[in-house]
């Protein structure tokens, strides 16, 4: 483990630490660690760990937080030194895996979770001024990096969806940053709930069930309280917010599949969630607003609409129920459901299949000798959101395939949509699979070749076969059309 040296030093830290020990001769142990032990020495820092009286970490984190409440009360400088002390102990111990998921270290998580809700900074004790004794960093951002690396142990997130209440200070606070500290804790936001929903569908897929039910209504609570805010968010300050929370989302949406989300909807309401990330997404959507400036500065209208098709592919019955309403909702939208999502996924998809068309495919000569991948490769790129829109529409004529049904069902009578307006809707999804159909003709008539499509771009073959095998059960009009590429899509299944 260390020479003697160092072996008598780690052992009078150890009885510093230990639980017959006095706070100060505790906090002189702490002082200690990172000086004495390198931050890689497992086996020592394990020793440390193993002597070490969690319970006093637990005390210097919830002083040192009531210290800098305090101070920023009375106006003076916000931040403690026990509290700088307390989360940098802690991440020695959760940068290694085996020890971050020891109780001394992962019953600290709802600290830690309140020091990220405050934005505290660091105190400089090295330097006396009172005007810059307070460092640029912060150790709310510390404790959320601190929180990350747990959270990279499946036992932390565990924990996480047992007790979701521990984030519900983060979410709230959100809306009180200003734009530097926003982003810091939308990043963490966006790895907390990804992983979370990356757990659930290790779960579900390994067919632990005990553990999924247990944790899915967790799950649904934390993503619940983000997309409340994200649905709320109406004002000039909470407006970045609300664009900052759609790749938030769009990240805890898209690890799960439509098996998870059944299961998640058994063991939760999913209604509320669904109406309230629905709502968000129609407004931006429908205002078109682009990103403000940030360092992605990128278009929030194509992130809503990736955001959208992840919901509708996961419950497309809440999406384009009426009966789903969002708190942002306006009367508009609660009359409308998801049919404005499904309206703007096709005109965004014809889009994407225009500029696919307009820009000409590979000649024969430069295919021979580079291959369809490399040379329409800026092609497909032009159509990146087809695959997008074509899940949307295809999820849509599921629903409406039940559609008739429920107009029968007395129960079903308050969440019933307008029979005027699913035809009308009809009509932009024929639209949008005829244009997917003569594009389809197109590339197979003019670059040859049944696999060249399918190995630039999976997705899009993917998406438009699920849009097209929907709508040839629909409208039988469409087979003639469709004829051409039949053999083309019945390649592509055998190869999928």
């Amino acid at each position: 483990m260390a020479s003697d040296g160092r072996s008598q030093q780690l052992e009078k830290c150890a009885r510093l630490l230990s639980r017959k020990s006095t706070d100060d001769e505790k906090l002189a142990g702490l002082l200690l660690v990172p000086r004495i032990v390198d931050a890689q020495d497992v086996e020592s820092l394990d020793y440390i760990l193993s002597a070490m009286d969690g319970r006093f970490v637990e005390r210097l984190l919830r002083t040192g937080m009531k210290q800098a409440t305090e101070q920023t009360n009375s106006l003076a400088i916000a931040g403690s030194p026990m509290l700088d002390i307390a989360v940098s102990v802690v991440d020695v111990f959760a940068s290694h895996g085996a020890l971050a998921q020891r109780p001394q270290i992962i019953d600290r998580m709802a600290s830690l979770c309140s020091v990220v809700s405050l934005a505290l900074p660091h105190i400089d004790s090295s330097n006396s001024n009172s005007n810059s004794s307070v460092s640029s960093s912060s150790v709310s951002s510390d404790a959320a990096q601190v929180l990350c690396k747990l959270l990279a142990t499946d036992q932390a997130v565990e924990r996480l969806l047992a007790q979701p209440g521990m984030l519900a200070g983060v979410i709230q606070s959100v809306g009180r940053r200003s734009p530097p500290n926003s982003l810091e804790i939308t990043q963490f936001l966006d790895y907390a709930l990804s992983r979370c929903s990356q757990w659930l569908h290790l779960q579900q897929k390994q067919k632990q069930h005990g553990p999924f039910t247990q944790s899915a209504a967790g799950w649904v609570e934390l993503v619940s309280s983000v997309a409340c805010f994200f649905a709320q968010a109406q004002t000039e300050r909470e407006l970045k917010l609300k664009f900052d929370l759609v790749p938030v989302l769009a990240s805890a949406l898209a690890p799960l599949d439509s098996t998870d989300a059944v299961a998640i909807g058994d063991s939760a309401s999913c209604a509320p969630m669904v109406a309230d990330i629905r709502s968000g997404c129609v407004w931006i959507m429908t205002v078109r607003q682009r990103a403000p400036e940030s360092e992605s500065n990128g278009d929030y209208f194509d992130q809503a609409l990736v955001l959208a098709s992840h919901v509708v592919r996961l419950w497309p019955h809440l999406v384009f129920s009426p009966a789903t309403s969002g708190a942002g909702d306006t009367e508009a939208q609660k009359a409308s459901g998801g049919s404005l999502i499904l309206r703007l996924a096709c005109v965004e998809g014809q889009t994407a299949i225009d500029s696919m068309m307009i820009r000409a495919p590979p000649d024969q000569s430069s295919i021979q000798l580079s291959g369809v991948v490399a040379t329409d490769a800026e092609r497909l790129r032009l159509g990146w959101k087809l695959p997008l829109c074509a899940e949307i529409a295809a999820s849509w004529l599921e629903w409406a395939d039940e559609w008739p049904d429920t107009q029968d069902d007395p129960a079903a009578e308050a969440s019933s949509a307008d029979e005027a307006a699913v035809y009308s809707m009809m009509g932009d999804v024929k639209k949008l699979a005829e244009s997917a159909v003569v594009f389809l003709r197109d590339w197979n008539e003019r670059v040859g070749g049944h696999q060249a499509i399918l190995a630039a771009s999976p997705a899009l073959v993917a998406s438009t076969i699920r849009l097209l095998g929907r709508w040839l059960a629909t409208d039988t009009k469409l087979h003639t059309q469709a004829l051409p590429v039949l053999a083309m899509c019945a390649d592509w299944i055998v190869q999928r």
